[in-house]
């Protein structure tokens, strides 16, 4: 054989080696990265579930979904129930006021143990509160309202105490503060009010604005007349 022949058969040998090693140190690193990539998905998967269960000593976290409306109260059916409308004709004879009901209200209402024929008008408005509903007075007319559509509705403004307005009736009251400042007051008077009532203060006019039954704005009014008080000198 002549010699450059051979030369290129072993040159041909020795690229067909190298072709074969390096295919070879390919595939080694394919499987290798498979499995480092395997190994690493399921470390991941261990620390998910890790995260997922409560670690002892620490609290767990729970964050609330978004609350929907309050549902309308539920009336049991076995409770004794009387029919509505003969129930506001007797009240309108007697107190000359006139109604316009939610037609959510239904047909029937639970009484409790009082006598229909002994319902005035206050004790019609107490009866509708336990019912989960609320009134106000609006262009002469007393609207009955689910409670917790109450808040926008145009109840009228009292600004001063009347003992004409029943105590279960729902009215806006505007209350200014002189030596405390209004927004201070709103977290200590907001858990004395319903969740259908509404509290805010102004802080520029230091003005506190409150609507909800009007027993609980006279409350409310004495409770901020008794704090709004110049404060004590201290001793030095």
């Amino acid at each position: 054989m002549q010699p450059h022949r051979l030369l290129s058969a072993v040159a041909a040998l020795v690229l067909m080696c190298a072709i074969g090693n390096d295919a070879a140190a390919q595939t080694r690193q394919g499987q290798q990265g498979q499995q480092d990539q395997s190994a690493e998905i399921e470390r991941l998967r261990r620390e998910l579930e890790q995260a997922r269960q409560p670690q002892p000593g620490q609290p767990l976290l729970v964050v609330p979904s978004a609350q929907p409306p309050p549902p309308l109260p539920r009336i049991d059916p076995e409770l004794p129930m009387v029919d509505l409308l003969p129930l506001l004709q007797r009240v309108e004879r007697a107190s000359g006021k006139h109604f316009l009901v939610d037609r959510r209200l239904g047909s029937k209402i639970y009484l409790g143990t009082v006598d229909p024929n002994d319902v005035t008008y206050p004790g019609l408005l107490a009866i509708l509160r336990i019912n989960g509903f609320a009134a106000f007075e609006s262009e002469g007319y007393v609207n009955i309202v689910p409670d917790a559509n109450i808040r926008f509705s145009e109840t009228r403004i009292a600004q001063t105490d009347d003992a004409s307005i029943p105590a279960d009736e729902f009215v806006t009251r505007i209350l200014t503060t002189t030596n405390i400042g209004a927004p201070q007051l709103v977290p200590i008077l907001r858990p004395l009010m319903p969740q259908s009532a509404h509290l805010a203060a102004h802080g520029d006019t230091n003005q506190l604005i409150l609507m909800d039954r009007y027993a609980n704005i006279q409350r409310i009014t004495a409770i901020v007349r008794a704090l709004d008080v110049p404060p004590r000198d201290r001793a030095p």
